[in-house]
């Protein structure tokens, strides 16, 4: 998704362009901060770029950098250092001199994603790396392809993550026949409605996201942006409260470490943590609905 950001802007960044530089490359923003969080609740991130004579010096942290073992690229947003200061987006390698991978994530779900801390200090890059840069304060006019990719790749991943937890609850209801029943726990109207329950939820999330995918392949913002909120609040907040009603039929046998639907119940868990964060969505339909 990162890519196809890139790939909007008016001229492909000169550090990308080539198949060498192309082939098999992973990149990844770096835009949240221990101390600021979210970049999506605005203000200046405090990672500073420092103009030199070659190029550009940055010094900062970046949080929860997805992937950071097996990233090619870096993409850094950092504030310059001048009394009216400017958001700038860096590309560099991720093994430039002076970047640092801080082990620290130790989350309770999603932790294979490896969304470690960075440290850069005094990293170099040249001009040519600098591939965009706009006024603080103001819209931002940089990250929509990357937002719009990224809200219905999450919506596809927590969708995927109910479905592998509702398909082991399901076999296991089916196998699982207590002695006083005579039958097994699938012939219960009260496991029945529950798993009714999730599939009714599972039908709406593909509504969405069908709906969604054909907003973006007909480029209609307005489209996106709407159901953007729906499938982060829909599909991805709301996978965790799935999960929870699997586990509360499951009983024990749900929470054992060995099964899918623990691990899945705590990945589900980091979906509401992902930015655009719902408080932040429901404020802004309310605003326009009121008109404020």
């Amino acid at each position: 998704m990162v890519h196809a950001e890139l790939r909007s802007l008016p001229s492909y960044p000169v550090p990308l362009q080539g198949r060498e530089a192309m082939a098999g490359k992973l990149i990844n923003a770096l835009l949240a901060e221990p101390d600021q969080g979210s970049a999506s609740r605005g203000g200046l991130p405090g990672t500073v770029a420092q103009k030199t004579a070659q190029g550009w010096r940055l010094t900062g942290r970046k949080a929860y950098v997805t992937g950071i073992p097996v990233l090619s690229w870096l993409l850094v947003r950092a504030r310059t250092e001048s009394p009216e200061p400017e958001i700038c987006f860096f590309l560099l390698p991720q093994q430039a001199s002076g970047i640092t991978v801080l082990s620290t994530w130790d989350h309770v779900g999603m932790r294979a994603s490896a969304s470690h801390e960075v440290t850069l200090t005094e990293v170099f890059v040249p001009n040519d790396h600098l591939i965009f840069r706009e006024k603080a304060g103001q819209v931002s006019h940089f990250g929509k392809v990357l937002a719009m990719w990224n809200q219905g790749l999450l919506g596809a991943l927590y969708d995927g993550i109910v479905r592998t937890a509702v398909g082991w609850t399901e076999n296991f209801l089916k196998e699982r026949k207590p002695s006083n029943l005579g039958a097994s726990l699938a012939t219960l109207p009260a496991m029945q409605n529950v798993i009714g329950e999730i599939h009714i939820a599972l039908d709406l999330n593909q509504i969405i996201l069908r709906s969604f995918a054909e907003a973006v392949a007909f480029k209609d913002q307005d489209r996106i942006q709407k159901e953007a909120a729906l499938v982060k609040i829909q599909t991805v907040d709301g996978a965790a409260g799935l999960t929870q009603s699997l586990l509360a039929i499951a009983g024990n046998a749900g929470l054992s470490a060995r099964n899918d639907l623990e691990r899945c119940h705590r990945d589900a868990l980091c979906g509401r943590i992902h930015a655009p964060h719902a408080e932040l969505l429901r404020t802004k339909a309310g605003r326009q609905a009121l008109g404020v």
